[in-house]
């Protein structure tokens, strides 16, 4: 699994779980991005599975989104690599078929951590 892979299920588990809780649809909607995505395409099935899971369970055992942001701040640096993971949270955003205020503020502090703008999102 590479760490864009990785870093973009952080991103996606983040914004997922931004409303408090991951939804199946949320998973199913990453495998599916990740398969498709031609930066992330790459990885098999399995190391996508295995990326959705242990972002989940990092994002979901911590109860906050520090440990991620941290992580996904250090570990991408390339803009173009920037600019994939804030594809795959905003797709994140509207996974679960729902609009969640929460969701936007994840969206907004993933940003300040790439070092984007926030308002570009």
């Amino acid at each position: 699994m590479t760490p864009l892979l990785l870093n973009a299920a952080r991103a996606f588990a983040m914004v997922g779980f931004a409303d408090g809780k991951l939804a199946p649809a949320e998973a199913q909607r990453f495998a599916h991005m990740a398969s498709y995505d031609p930066a992330l395409s790459h990885a098999g099935h399995a190391d996508i599975a295995d990326a959705w899971t242990e972002a989940a369970h990092e994002v979901h055992t911590a109860q906050s989104f520090g440990t991620a942001l941290i992580a996904i701040r250090t570990e991408i640096t390339e803009a173009a690599d920037k600019a994939v993971i804030m594809r795959v949270a905003q797709a994140a955003v509207v996974a679960d078929g729902k609009l969640e205020a929460q969701e936007n503020q994840a969206i907004f502090s993933l940003a300040e951590a790439l070092g984007l703008d926030p308002k570009a999102y």
